[in-house]
């Protein structure tokens, strides 16, 4: 078990009130978690989020730590965090495409107990990149629109390990989107468009072999469309 982690422990038994005291508050809640791995194959980050508990006061920190495998017995590391109580922290130097999964541990401090959160998962199986960004659009000759976009920056090494998109795009006052893709440039003409309407365009990335999820849609650029001939 982490330092911090037993430290924790021995300052709550010292400092936790008389069962039985009157307003005890309710048993703690555990933390609500999430891990992405947003800027693979840097680093996975992880966040939370602490349901409220009846009567309860004081502040909460908390102790983020993860194992390599899932034995309890395990070695553990500490998951980086700004502060003891922030609410995210980041595992880095992950190991790619192991069959071990990584198994986190978030421990909230609180005055009157602890609660913990177990969370196991590969890297690659958390994969969701940020959305495109910086997407534009320009026109060209006949009823012809071309979308242009860049990688997300918090993607490290787009030209390694690449990223595949898919682009949606509809007229103003149209009921539903198309779509197109997946495709690996980070442009695309979409063709026989219709002249004078407004178009709303969006693009969203997902990793190259499949792995993971596709990412959000990116912010929306639009475009009023007049067609040369």
């Amino acid at each position: 078990m982490a330092p911090r982690l037993l430290l924790a422990l021995a300052l709550w038994a010292s400092c936790s009130p008389c069962s039985g005291r009157e307003g005890t508050p309710a048993a703690p809640t555990q933390p609500l978690v999430q891990c992405r791995a947003i800027r693979y194959p840097i680093a996975v980050d992880c966040f939370w989020t602490l349901p409220p508990a009846a009567n309860s006061t004081g502040s909460t920190s908390f102790i983020a730590t993860y194992r390599l495998g899932v034995a309890a017995h395990g070695e553990s590391w500490s998951c980086l965090q700004q502060t003891p109580e922030a609410t995210s922290c980041t595992i880095l130097d992950i190991q790619m495409f192991s069959m071990v999964p990584y198994m986190l541990n978030v421990t909230a401090v609180h005055p009157w107990g602890i609660s913990s959160s177990f969370v196991p998962f590969v890297p690659e199986h958390i994969i969701k990149p940020d959305p495109p960004e910086s997407v534009r659009l320009s026109h060209l000759p006949g009823q012809q629109l071309r979308v242009q976009w860049e990688p997300p920056r918090s993607w490290p090494f787009p030209k390694i390990f690449s990223l595949k998109y898919r682009i949606r795009y509809k007229r103003h006052g149209a009921a539903r989107f198309r779509q197109v893709g997946p495709i690996e440039a980070t442009s695309f003409t979409l063709r026989a468009v219709r002249p004078q309407p407004k178009y709303c365009i969006q693009v969203a990335a997902q990793d190259l072999m499949d792995y993971g999820e596709l990412s959000d849609w990116s912010l929306p650029a639009t475009v009023s469309v007049t067609l040369g001939k």
